[in-house]
């Protein structure tokens, strides 16, 4: 999920890079990260599923060569490169290209997913058509306070330093929101699972019921953080995942019981339960009776 795709347009130009300190939780990546280029070159940046922010430190950047030698631009504009400033920011899916010069520099680099930080999991998270040259210099005093106040937890954890960090991620997170997202009205994005994704989700938990016990595997398929994947879920079908799933176990139930030849222990394990005392407690409290009285019901309604 906190992945970028970095690609040197001549591969005698790729950078060094390494990292110093690196702090990871469920919603977000961070590295204190030194980067060298011995000659200048061009390559593309890709921010896959998360937002991008990078803050060139200011000491490591005069130590050797200044950062300001870099320059970018988002694809697919029709501009020219343009000095990148100490704050940078990428939205998700965004392709940056990059152009450095012969320099070394030490940053922080940040991924995170603001639809998963707990306290804006239900904010929507729309980034298309936002595209804003003032990413690539972001000027804000907040934000950069922030980062730098980041950087330094990064780098030296201090008591409960994920729970920290979460919380000014969070401000971060609302700061770029008003400022690139703030004039938007709500359902500008749906915040919901593509029909595509929906439909593949329903194949899979009906051939394999057990598949509803893991979300995080669900949520990997997509690439996608658990807690984002259970929030996008709900939002598309109003039910949580445990909730679907179990309604499903039991429409699938209710269809095996119509075949008198099906024992129910059958049905049971077929349905995903563990041992029919369960199967039968599950399916009374969904329908309202057992599964030997619903399959009497249906045989006197339909001989």
């Amino acid at each position: 999920m906190y992945s970028v795709k970095y690609l040197e347009y001549d591969p005698s130009n790729v950078g060094e890079f390494w990292t110093e300190s690196r702090l990871v939780d469920d919603g977000f990546d961070i590295q204190i990260q030194g980067a060298q280029w011995l000659s200048a070159g061009t390559a593309v940046i890709e921010a896959k599923n998360s937002c991008l922010l990078r803050l060139v430190l200011p000491k490591a950047a005069a130590s050797q060569s200044r950062y300001s030698d870099n320059k970018g631009r988002f694809s697919g504009r029709d501009c020219d490169f343009q000095s990148l400033g100490q704050v940078l920011f990428l939205p998700p899916g965004t392709e940056f290209q990059f152009y450095h010069g012969v320099s070394q520099f030490k940053s922080m680099i940040c991924l995170f997913d603001p639809g998963v930080l707990g306290p804006l999991a239900g904010i929507e998270w729309c980034w298309e058509d936002c595209l804003n040259d003032g990413m690539l210099n972001l000027k804000s005093n907040y934000l950069q306070v922030s980062m730098e106040r980041l950087a330094q937890e990064v780098a030296a954890p201090g008591f409960a330093s994920q729970l920290h960090t979460e919380c000014m991620l969070t401000g971060i997170a609302m700061d770029l929101h008003r400022q690139f997202l703030g004039s938007r009205t709500p359902g500008d994005c749906r915040g919901k699972l593509s029909l595509q994704q929906i439909r593949q989700l329903r194949e899979m938990l009906d051939g394999d019921p057990e598949m509803g016990n893991s979300v995080a595997k669900l949520a990997q398929m997509w690439e996608m953080p658990p807690r984002k994947f259970s929030m996008l879920f709900k939002n598309t079908v109003g039910l949580t995942l445990r909730q679907y799933v179990a309604q499903s176990r039991i429409r699938k139930a209710k269809s095996l019981l119509l075949d008198q030849k099906v024992l129910i222990k059958q049905v049971s394990y077929q349905t995903g339960f563990q041992n029919p005392a369960s199967f039968a407690a599950a399916f009374r409290k969904e329908v309202g009776m057992t599964p030997e009285a619903f399959r009497q019901e249906m045989r006197r309604v339909n001989p």
